[in-house]
């Protein structure tokens, strides 16, 4: 097994190479986008070895945490039941965007996750049922490990958020994965007993979906916002995809044939479907939980005919598009923080994006898809261009936001910095007329449009 640390390029939210024994950072406020820091898979793979619990593979392998109880985190990566090259995630063909939205005739549902113990329609109940179905960190880093690599910390020396990804045994006091009536909490707390917030030292839950997106599908997110002024909880996806090897398997298993797990990009990129931190802090202020972060970022060098760039934000009838922004974003007539609502990408084949919220169109940009194509030995050789995949994270603590090195755990609100999910599901087919669910007029001018 060789390592690709030096077939994959740098990303920018953290431009430190982590093949590299001394790393350089970039501290410039561009580097918030590009969120994962370099792809460093296992040079010399170790096999695990679970022990049998309960009928379920017992892999987290907790730290040893002294006194310190939110140190008790798993010190081995989730792999999830589903996702699997032979079990893929559930399906339900009568699943809809909602909110009056329709898909064109022969869409087909790929996968449909309805989350929370007292939701009448949920397939997602417990605790053991999320980490059945989710990854709980990145597809950066070392896949087998979750400490001492980029993997569960979103960057290498990440100078971006305070958060780190963690996870834990299921019924930890301190689990950041807590599934409840209302839907999935992803959690951020403060380690040394909830005392210490500083960069690195907050821990946090997230989720990454083993299932490939491509253009030609729709992409619902149902969720209630973080209410805290330093959260920072974003739902986007990244280049690249992983099938699970199962509990206990390797994830690196066929790397480099047609049958690997593993598929990353020659180029990465991504897109923000609300990339979902507060703007209070902005020179035209806005009221957290209002605010709404969408784009397709051309901050990875990736070679474009024409660079991505907006071509609708709604501006009247109650939404006030912000060029001033830093970069440009929305804000709504609602409150995310304080009700769930329905986020829908429609990705359409010819490089347009549409995202709604709650069935009204809100933004447009324009993409070309700069992916490179494998051969899936999984489904007869079939040669299919590269996927990307869903994460709803948790960042909290911003570095760029004022003021956040003086927070304490949550902003001192309950739940402040805690992102409910309570459905992620996925279509192959796009919104039918798309333009017919205009919110208000244009207000991305030439100028916006242009890339």
């Amino acid at each position: 097994m060789h390592s690709p640390c030096n077939k994959y390029p740098r990303l920018q939210r953290s431009r430190a190479s982590a093949c590299s024994k001394n790393p350089q950072h970039d501290q410039s406020r561009e580097t918030f986008y590009g969120r994962l820091g370099p792809y460093i898979l296992a040079i010399g793979l170790i096999a695990l070895k679970p022990a049998i619990v309960k009928g379920q593979i017992d892999y987290c392998h907790p730290n040893s945490p002294g006194s310190d109880e939110t140190a008790r985190y798993c010190t081995q990566p989730n792999f999830p039941t589903f996702g699997t090259p032979t079990q893929p995630l559930p399906f339900n063909q009568r699943a809809t965007p909602g909110d009056h939205l329709e898909l064109a005739i022969g869409s087909t549902n790929l996968f449909s996750l309805v989350m929370g113990s007292e939701q009448h329609d949920a397939n997602l109940r417990t605790g053991e049922s999320v980490r059945d179905m989710f990854y709980m960190n990145y597809i950066v880093g070392n896949l087998t490990q979750t400490l001492g690599s980029p993997m569960d910390t979103g960057q290498s020396g990440n100078n971006v958020f305070a958060a780190v990804a963690r996870h834990y045994e299921l019924g930890d006091a301190n689990d950041v994965h807590v599934m409840e009536g209302d839907g999935l909490h992803l959690r951020a707390i403060c380690s040394q007993n909830h005392t210490d917030c500083s960069p690195g030292h907050v821990y946090a839950g997230m989720i990454r979906v083993p299932a490939e997106i491509r253009p030609g599908m729709t992409i619902k997110v149902r969720y209630k916002s973080p209410a805290g002024p330093y959260s920072w909880a974003p739902i986007w996806m990244f280049s690249g995809s992983e099938k699970s090897p199962g509990p206990g398997g390797n994830p690196y298993q066929g790397y480099g044939t047609p049958t690997s797990l593993v598929q990353l990009p020659g180029q990465a990129f991504e897109i923000d479907l609300n990339d979902n931190y507060p703007r209070w802090y902005n020179s035209m202020s806005v009221a957290t939980g209002a605010q709404f972060d969408y784009g397709t970022p051309n901050i990875y060098g990736a070679p474009w005919k024409t660079p991505p760039h907006p071509v609708y934000w709604a501006n009247g009838s109650g939404y006030v598009y912000h060029p001033e922004g830093d970069p440009p974003f929305e804000e709504l007539p609602l409150n995310w923080s304080a009700n769930f609502h329905d986020l829908v990408l429609s990705w359409q084949t010819d490089s347009q994006l549409f995202e709604f919220v709650d069935g009204k169109l809100v933004a447009v940009s324009y993409m070309e898809y700069p992916a490179s194509t494998y051969v899936d030995g999984f489904d007869g050789g079939v040669t299919k261009t590269l996927a990307m995949h869903i994460i709803v994270g948790n960042q909290a603590i911003p570095s760029f936001a004022p003021g956040g090195t003086t927070t304490k755990e949550n902003d001192g609100i309950p739940d402040g910095w805690t992102i409910v999910l309570q459905e992620i599901s996925a279509w192959n087919g796009n919104v039918a007329d798309p333009w017919l669910h205009a919110s208000a007029p244009n207000g991305c001018d030439s100028a916006c449009q242009n890339p």
